[in-house]
Order: C-alpha cells, then sequence, then structure tokens
C-alpha cells in the first residue's frame, strides 16, 4: 500500500480510486480492515500525545481528510496526497456495501440520529442494507455492562461494515478495544459527525468550502468552540 508518512504514520497515498479498489476488496476480505480518517488538527494532536498516536497506528487506512494535510506534504517536501474527506468515503463506502450485498451497522450521534441517517440513506442508496443501528451516548468502557449490551446486539445484526461516529478519538479507542470481539465485521471505520450529517440534523458545508477544502473552516464558523479547539492543537 502506497503511504506518505507524517509524524511516523502513514497517510493513505492511493487516492479516491485506490480507496475503492482496497475497501471493496476489506469487505470481502477473511480479515478485519480498521479505516480511521484524521484531519490535520488530529495529526497534530497525534504528535503530542503518544496514546493518540497509537490508536491511529492501529488503522490499516489513514485516509487524509482535510486540505492541512495536503499542504503540509507540499510544504515539507512530500509526495502529494489526495484528499479524501472522510464524510465522502464513508458514503462511498455504503454505495460499495448495497453494490455488493454487505450488511450496515451505524452507531453513535444521540438517540434517534442514527436511524433517521439509516432512513434517509436507504433512499438514497438503492439494496443498501442498514441492519442495525444504535446511538453513541453510553458507557463505552470496555468492560461495563451498557458496551457488552451494545457490541452483543451488533453481534446478532452481524454486519459486514460497522461506522462508528463517536468523534476523536473516543471513536478511535472503541474500535481498537472491541473490534476482536465482533468477528462478522470486516471493514470499521471512524466517521465523526457523519450521522448527523446524513440525518439531516446538520449541514454539511456548501459546496463552495468542500472545493476548496476547508470544510474546517465551515464548522468552526457555525461553532466558534472548534476555534479554540483548533488553535490548542497547533
Amino acid at each position: 500500500m502506497k503511504k506518505v508518512f507524517i509524524h511516523d504514520l502513514g497517510i493513505f497515498a492511493e487516492g479516491a480510486r485506490g480507496y475503492a479498489a482496497r475497501v471493496r476488496a476489506a469487505m470481502g476480505g477473511r480479515r478485519q480492515t480498521v479505516i480511521f480518517t484524521p484531519n490535520f488538527q488530529m495529526l497534530n494532536a497525534a504528535a503530542k500525545n503518544e496514546d493518540a498516536a497509537q490508536l491511529l497506528r492501529r488503522a490499516d487506512i489513514l485516509l487524509p481528510d482535510g486540505v492541512g494535510v495536503c499542504l503540509y506534504c507540499r510544504a515539507n517536501g512530500l509526495p502529494t496526497v489526495e484528499r479524501i474527506a472522510g464524510i465522502d468515503a464513508g458514503f462511498a463506502l455504503l454505495k460499495f456495501a448495497a453494490r455488493d450485498g454487505k450488511r450496515v451497522f451505524l452507531l453513535g450521534a444521540e438517540r434517534g440520529v442514527a436511524e433517521r441517517a439509516a432512513k434517509n440513506l436507504k433512499a438514497q442508496i438503492p439494496r443498501l442494507c442498514i441492519c442495525g443501528t444504535h446511538h453513541g451516548y453510553f458507557d463505552k468502557s470496555l468492560n461495563s455492562k451498557a458496551n457488552a449490551a451494545v457490541c452483543d446486539r451488533i453481534r446478532k445484526s452481524a454486519p459486514d461494515v460497522l461506522l462508528v461516529c463517536f468523534g476523536f478519538p473516543e471513536q478511535e479507542k472503541w474500535i481498537v478495544e472491541n473490534a476482536h470481539s465482533l468477528p462478522s465485521v470486516r471493514v470499521f471505520m471512524g466517521l465523526g459527525g457523519s450521522l448527523d450529517v446524513w440525518s439531516g440534523r446538520q449541514k454539511r458545508a456548501p459546496l463552495f468550502f468542500r472545493a476548496l477544502g476547508v470544510e474546517w473552516l465551515y464548522r468552526c464558523m457555525r461553532q466558534p468552540k472548534r476555534f479554540i479547539s483548533l488553535f490548542k492543537s497547533l
């Protein structure tokens, strides 16, 4: 797999076509594949915090989500990488799952959001099989009763794909800790606030911001607290 290394983290460098080939093969493979979508803020956090770095290193694929990753490569003389927005990669994964007859479970966000997202997604993607949903507000401690109940629900649904939307680093930590107990899942993907967007609860950035690769700026404009966390990570 072609990668570019930033802060000792191997960032996927095969572009959207390469991602499509990899993820379709992973869904039909024998081993589990973990996909995380770090933006520049997350990579900075990993550079300063070894625990965060260790979580990202557990991924099989680290997609470059955000223009900041691409600009960093240019500024530091690294090979160019094609930006792949996490929410777009997730939507593409769902389309591949529908095409290949794979089952999907949506995990995260507030109560009712995953269900609304599932309804909207199935309206957009013919034949998409969403075999289960669950909100993200439960005790995620590895040995908690609530976590065991959620894992049991996922096992009984037998998904091939599990999208986990808790936000960084909570979703990454949960996937790393629980993947081994979910044997049917071939592809795990951490997707932050994607369920909020797919449900209609949050609006995605207009095309102008997406084309420039600065969706983060739009989110900061709508949620000023994001500026604080962004500057702290720099």
